[in-house]
């Protein structure tokens, strides 16, 4: 599996620089600096082109707070499904569970946010809806009266790679893709732009290919031959 120090090495060796050594990977800077954030660029510019990257999906649990109406979002939160939401069933809390529906924030402050403002802690329940708050958070009507355990998905927008044995979560088969991104960076900083635009193409080519591949559904993707040494596509 390509790590954060084998990618950076690559794009030195393509450039015709000296490979860092994993134990000089932390403090490295020059050239071998650049390299790494080239593949820091390419990865980063990779998840922004689309936001729903099947390998970026989490689904993520979250255990409720009785009398707490609104929850933050993971930190690593890029997009939210709401209607995942789901309340897990628990028989110590005598409840079956199922899916919560949805409303935006107008819905709830017009129909539903003053009966929550009114209820004591006696008229809690177990919640019903989930709903869109105006900050990086999401709510709950009726106000929760347990300690209820909710699933949802979420697609994430992971950090940046750090460490020598960091792996990116694009799958390895796209490893190529990255490279290309990443030498476009480096092509720009030497101000060869012949040289960037060439390895752009291929990188584009190679998010393109990315997309049809997993964001169609099967039946809808053609058998694709990926040549990993040249980057090119061919449909077949």
């Amino acid at each position: 599996m390509a790590t954060f120090l084998s990618m950076t090495n690559e794009v030195l060796r393509r450039i015709n620089e000296v490979p860092v050594a994993e134990s000089d990977f932390s403090t490295t800077r020059n050239i071998q600096g650049l390299a790494k954030d080239a593949v820091n660029n390419a990865i980063r510019h990779i998840l922004q082109s689309a936001q729903q990257w099947p390998f970026t999906v989490v689904v993520y649990e979250q255990v409720l707070t009785a009398g707490t109406r609104e929850y933050d979002f993971p930190a690593d939160l890029s997009v939210i499904d709401y209607e995942s939401f789901y309340t897990k069933p628990s028989t110590s809390r005598n409840t079956s569970g199922g899916a919560l529906g949805q409303m935006d924030h107008d819905q709830y402050q017009r129909y539903y946010r003053s009966a929550d403002d009114q209820r004591q802690s006696g008229d809690f329940a177990e919640p019903t809806h989930v709903y869109k708050t105006q900050q990086n958070k999401f709510g709950l009507t009726p106000t929760p009266d347990k300690a209820y355990t909710i699933e949802y998905k979420y697609w994430s927008f992971p950090s940046d790679l750090s460490n020598a044995s960091d792996t990116p979560v694009i799958p390895d088969r796209f490893k190529h893709i990255i490279i290309e991104g990443a030498m476009v960076f480096l092509m720009r900083f030497r101000s060869n732009e012949q040289a960037a635009a060439m390895h752009e193409k291929k990188f584009e080519e190679g998010i393109n290919m990315m997309r049809r591949l997993l964001q169609q559904p099967v039946s809808q993707v053609t058998s694709t031959v990926v040549n990993k040494n040249t980057s090119y596509i061919v449909n077949v």
